[in-house]
């Protein structure tokens, strides 16, 4: 990208990691269309599916040896999301319940949230080399704001792994 394609923006500092994930998906959706219809310069636009999503949930992907790596490696505000996933397979967590599960930031929010599963992408992207994660995520338009759930099976991993961890 050359500078001339560039340009600045005013950003307030509690939405700056929000503009860089969603700048991340702009980025990835283009990089992802160019691919598929080989084009070389393909205009970005916003993805179709919620952060997180990539191709919609792929469990083969996301081996137990996967998840267990995944766990191991994550942030103490990521592992206690995981943990509120965990502790409710199945069900829809808004992004305010999923803050008030992370432990060290009492005052935390959506903001914190869509901060720490921002820089989870990046890291299921850059380290582990998939695009879904080991959970749904979505827009909910009742609640005016993203969701999370994870299933059954995933569930039951997880709790293990944080359970071994804390060992």
């Amino acid at each position: 990208m050359s500078n001339e394609e560039l340009v600045n923006v005013l950003v307030p500092r509690r939405h700056l990691s929000q503009v860089y994930g969603f700048i991340a998906q702009l980025e990835t959706a283009g990089v992802d269309r160019a691919a598929a219809t080989g084009a070389s310069d393909a205009e970005p636009s916003a993805p179709e599916v919620g952060p997180g999503t990539g191709n919609g949930l792929n469990l083969d992907e996301w081996t137990p040896s996967r998840l267990r790596k995944m766990v191991d490696q994550s942030p103490p505000a990521m592992s206690d999301i995981l943990e509120a996933l965990a502790d409710r397979p199945g069900e829809w967590l808004s992004m305010e319940e999923l803050a008030t599960a992370i432990k060290n930031k009492p005052n935390a929010d959506w903001n914190t949230v869509a901060g720490t599963l921002g820089a989870f992408g990046r890291r299921v992207k850059n380290r582990y080399g998939i695009e879904s994660w080991p959970f749904e995520n979505r827009y909910d338009y009742e609640i005016g704001g993203r969701v999370c759930r994870m299933n059954d099976d995933v569930a039951r991993l997880i709790k293990q792994f944080l359970a071994d961890r804390s060992h």
